[in-house]
């Protein structure tokens, strides 16, 4: 891993193009990274385009445990064109072999041992993520195992949050993104280098409107 700092990017340096759209080193400021409910239903679709008409959403998140079994693949493909239609990527959580199955741009991973046998499924043009909690070991272990992106602080405070992506943005270039509670928590996980910010789940209800906030907390300059 290269220290510094190289702007909110994908870290892959020169490998091929992903699959799908993504961010490239120095092409935008820090945007949102919307992570799909657990359950989704069969409107799901509609209300993931409603989220992504006002723009600044890097990729969405989302779990193909979390569709119903008999309307799985139509959902995920609905899902899929409402993302391409919008330049955004759609990340599957847990699953490589489902990124290869549909079609989708990448994967979160929640164990750093995961990295290199995804990989190998994967190849080089579908990023890797891995959510590595409060622990700044497996951050850097997650970066040296090869990941593209890392979600980092995941159940902690907000104060304890944006130390772990200070401390990360500060002194590494692989691209970081971190849960996000409020408009408030914006700006303050922005002022500590993050690149994507997380909503919360409660967004869904309303999407339009709930993310408005966090928007417009993007449009700040950090600092």
């Amino acid at each position: 891993m290269r220290s510094g700092r190289a702007g909110p990017a994908s870290a892959r340096g020169a490998r091929d193009q992903p699959a799908g759209p993504w961010v490239e080193p120095g092409e935008v400021e820090p945007t949102l990274l919307l992570a799909a409910p657990d359950r989704l239903d069969a409107d799901f679709a509609d209300r993931l385009e409603a989220a992504l008409a006002g723009g600044r959403v890097a990729a969405v998140l989302l779990d193909p445990a979390g569709c119903p079994a008999a309307l799985r693949a139509e959902l995920l493909a609905a899902c899929l064109a409402r993302c391409r239609a919008a330049s955004v990527a759609l990340f599957l959580e847990g699953d490589p072999a489902a990124v290869i199955e549909h079609a989708a741009d990448g994967v979160l991973l929640r164990a750093v041992e995961a990295v290199e046998p995804a990989r190998r499924l994967l190849g080089l043009e579908r990023p890797i993520g891995v959510a590595t909690g409060g622990s700044r070991h497996a951050a850097m272990e997650a970066g040296e195992a090869g990941a593209d992106w890392l979600l980092l602080g995941e159940g902690l405070a907000l104060e304890r949050c944006a130390e772990l992506v200070g401390w990360w943005s500060g002194l590494f270039v692989l691209p970081c993104a971190a849960p996000c509670a409020s408009a408030e928590a914006a700006r303050v996980l922005l002022a500590a280098g993050a690149d994507f910010l997380i909503p919360p789940a409660s967004i869904w209800g309303d999407p339009s409107a709930a993310l408005a906030p966090f928007r417009a907390a993007l449009t700040h300059p950090r600092g």
